[in-house]
């Protein structure tokens, strides 16, 4: 396929980056663009010289579209996802992939055996640091990984007047653990190659809401290693964000800093700084995820269009997006009971 039509559905922030990234790509064409704003979907189809539609499933009808992209709430997922599984068209669907495991459970029975490229936006993959990172560790420099911690700490308190309150809704968005979280589990499942076993979790609730500001998770890992995840989306307003990754394997260590724009490896085997040439440890500047540059949104973007082209299987199907999900939904469960929960995959449900 030489040349991939778009047709990208939800103009949030989000859809709008997605945007002016797939815009500026060789063999790339946005045909078509949705959201229920009308005078929002006129104005972004006349910037890309797309055509404009308020009904996802008249965009979806289009054979001129080869390609969708489903970046709206997370709300909206599972029925647009569901529809746009019924065309065989290929699909690029934002995170968390849907609300409920009944959701789940038919999305994962709809996706067996598709034809379509389907793949889940997780950006942090696709970090330059991450990517850096990845290579050390297939190269066996941590040896065997022991252990894992990521945090994520930001700012929401301006996130209803610039993306709208459904965030905080449980039922609408998920609220923090399952709207922001599988960002950091699918990283710990990915980066040490092994799957999240059982969780246990406290949570701080915001006093004003009926939502989790902050919470701090353990988890037991299928290789005999474990992780810790925390977070806090209630910083003073215009802080900096802070993501971070640890990874500790018995032959050395990685510190991954997503937004001070580093990382750090040390190894006991060496560490290639110049062909032939290997030192205990490097630090390597790295750029920010939603860099216009090298950033990850626009490298997953790449990767897309690359794998659609070529008709290579992408690295984030399905199963990633929903195993990260189910993750969150055992985390919610383990602050329920206020014990140690066992993750069970392809169900949804916790035991």
């Amino acid at each position: 396929m030489d040349k991939v039509r778009i047709g990208l559905i939800g103009l949030g922030w989000m859809g709008q980056l997605h945007l002016q990234y797939l815009s500026e790509m060789e063999g790339c064409i946005i045909e078509a663009v949705c959201d229920v704003d009308e005078k929002r979907a006129g104005e972004t189809a006349e910037k890309y010289g797309a055509r404009a539609f308020t009904d996802y499933h008249l965009l979806l009808e289009e054979d001129a579209v080869d390609a969708v992209y489903i970046v709206t709430p997370q709300m909206y997922h599972f029925e647009i996802l569901k529809a746009a599984l019924l065309t065989g068209k290929h699909i690029l669907c934002e995170k968390p992939l849907v609300l409920t495991a009944e959701e789940l459970s038919k999305v994962r029975r709809l996706s067996r055996g598709y034809k379509g490229k389907i793949m889940v936006d997780f950006p942090q993959r696709f970090s330059v640091a991450t990517e850096e990172a990845m290579c050390e560790i297939k190269k066996g420099s941590l040896g065997k990984i022991q252990f894992m911690r990521g945090n994520f700490r930001f700012s929401m308190k301006r996130h209803a007047a610039l993306h709208g309150e459904w965030v905080f809704d449980r039922k609408r968005g998920g609220g923090l653990i399952l709207e922001s979280s599988v960002h950091l589990w699918d990283a710990v499942r990915y980066m040490t190659g092994q799957e999240v076993v059982s969780v246990g979790a406290v949570a701080h609730c915001h006093p004003d809401m009926d939502f989790e500001d902050s919470f701090f998770c353990i988890a037991n890992l299928s290789g005999g290693g474990i992780a810790s995840i925390d977070m806090n989306g209630w910083l003073p307003d215009n802080s900096d964000t802070d993501k971070r990754f640890e990874i500790v394997g018995d032959a050395g260590c990685i510190y991954l800093d997503e937004f001070r724009n580093y990382l750090t490896v040390k190894s006991e085997k060496g560490i290639e700084n110049n062909p032939g040439m290997f030192t205990d440890g490097m630090t390597h500047k790295d750029v920010m995820w939603h860099s216009a540059i090298a950033g990850g949104v626009k490298r997953l973007d790449e990767y897309f269009m690359r794998c659609i082209r070529l008709d290579e299987t992408p690295m984030i199907g399905i199963e990633d997006g929903a195993r990260a999900t189910e993750i969150t939904w055992a985390v919610y469960e383990a602050l329920r009971t206020g014990s140690i929960v066992k993750v069970n995959y392809g169900t949804g449900e916790s035991a």
